[in-house]
């Protein structure tokens, strides 16, 4: 019949299946500790440059990988609902509204970020054992149109965020603390 799957190929789903539970149990155990999902991100491109400074190549795949984490930077900073796009049906963009107070949202979350970062660069390491991505170029033009790029980019998304008044991190942040019980 058409509906009815094979064992092995049930076997297979339910193994597949059981993997992905286990890839998501140990997302969902790193998802508190910030810091070390971070400094093993870090990690993990220091083992990428490591790679391709010792090998001397693969710099097509480290420049695509810092454009990537560049763009991944900036929907990092930037808000979820763009204050710009934010039209008040007058065609002019609502900025001085007396508006209760929205808190920033970002629209890549951390989390997120943190993850496209790891595993992006992983897939980098992957590439740098393959001679077909080790495309033969002149590295420091490279470097300096992403120098170049960076510096644009980033002085774009400073002035978007002193016209728009939003600050995506936050140093004060307030901690409450638990009062003790009286009895």
């Amino acid at each position: 019949m058409m509906g009815e799957e094979t064992p092995s190929r049930n076997v297979v789903s339910q193994f597949f299946f059981r993997i992905s539970q286990l890839y998501q149990l140990q997302l969902d155990r790193l998802t508190p500790h910030t810091r070390v999902r971070w400094c093993g991100a870090a990690f993990l491109i220091f083992l990428f440059l490591l790679r391709v400074f010792t090998k001397q190549g693969w710099y097509i795949v480290t420049y695509a990988l810092g454009i990537y984490h560049l763009n991944l930077f900036i929907a990092f900073l930037t808000p979820k609902i763009d204050p710009a796009l934010d039209l008040d049906g007058t065609g002019i963009a609502n900025t001085h509204t007396k508006e209760e107070f929205r808190p920033f949202i970002r629209r890549l979350p951390e989390f997120k970020f943190w993850y496209a970062v790891a595993k992006s660069t992983v897939i980098g390491i992957i590439c740098t054992f393959f001679e077909v991505f080790n495309v033969p170029v002149f590295w420091p033009i490279l470097v300096m149109y992403f120098i170049t790029l960076f510096c644009i980019t980033m002085k774009r998304q400073i002035k978007h965020m002193i016209k728009y008044r939003y600050l995506p991190f936050t140093h004060s942040k307030p901690r409450y603390q638990r009062v003790p019980e009286t009895q």
